[in-house]
């Protein structure tokens, strides 16, 4: 091998020797700057990660001060009720307008009639001055088939009825409510026509009745058909497709005037013989 050979041999062995130390420069160069980027990466994550607890918490300890103070109001308007109704339950305030103005609160051409009601079919107790009720009577009516036997029809006998007063109280009262379920019966005053009056109280005597309150937006009054086993039955029947086989009804027969004879009658020149 001559000299020039030599000296390209040795500038090759250089040069591939300079490569290879430049890869190996150029690899830890990227994984240090991958290291660092990920490093910086995680760091950020964190810091993003510790504001978003931060945040939370903050909102969790909001919401725990918010109920806290809701929880309170909601005690304090408790006691408040409490202390009102205890007030008015033992007092049993009636102001003067309350005892003497019934006669100027109901409405010209109608009359107040009053009749005594278990607070369960007026509403629950939860009915006032003012309220607008449909009048449900459970009646016994009699049986034509058989007058000692009784069946119970329920009916829809007033509609749009107003409520003058329930006791003595003319107007709403606070803890009037709860007052009203405690008591076994109330005395609902109404405002009724001349001719529904007789019919009322026939209806209370002949049966039981039930208050059904009604929107104060709600001025229809509608027909509706009396309630008994064979109305419910064909109600259930229309809208729920079940069959729950009530009982019918006997019918009524009744015997003939007198009884018909079997006959023939004779015609000869167009004249009966």
């Amino acid at each position: 091998m001559n000299t020039d050979d030599k000296k390209k041999l040795g500038v090759i062995i250089l040069a591939v020797s300079a490569g290879i130390v430049a890869s190996i420069l150029a690899g830890n160069y990227i994984k240090q700057s991958v290291q660092e980027q990920t490093a910086s990466l995680a760091k950020e994550y964190e810091k993003k990660r510790k504001q978003e607890m931060d945040a939370l918490r903050q909102d969790y300890e909001r919401f725990k001060m918010e109920t806290a103070q809701a929880i309170a109001q909601q005690q304090q308007l408790a006691a408040t009720f409490r202390e009102q109704a205890g007030s008015a339950k033992n007092q049993q305030v009636i102001t003067p307008a309350q005892q003497a103005s019934l006669a100027i609160k109901t409405p010209p051409g109608k009359r107040a009639i009053t009749i005594q009601l278990d607070s369960l079919s007026a509403v629950g107790g939860m009915i006032g001055a003012g309220d607008f009720v449909d009048v449900l009577a459970h009646l016994n009516v009699p049986n034509p088939a058989e007058p000692a036997a009784k069946e119970t029809v329920t009916v829809m006998v007033f509609q749009n009825i107003e409520v003058l007063a329930v006791g003595t109280s003319l107007q709403s009262v606070p803890g009037q409510y709860p007052l009203q379920q405690q008591s076994t019966n109330l005395n609902v005053t109404f405002a009724v026509e001349p001719e529904e009056t007789g019919l009322l109280t026939f209806a209370q005597r002949n049966g039981k009745l039930q208050l059904v309150l009604r929107s104060p937006q709600e001025l229809e009054t509608r027909m509706l058909q009396a309630a008994n086993w064979q109305t419910l039955s064909d109600y259930v029947l229309e809208k729920q497709g079940t069959d729950i086989s009530a009982p019918k009804s006997k019918a009524l027969i009744e015997p003939a005037a007198e009884e018909v004879k079997p006959f023939i009658q004779i015609f000869r020149g167009g004249k009966s013989l």
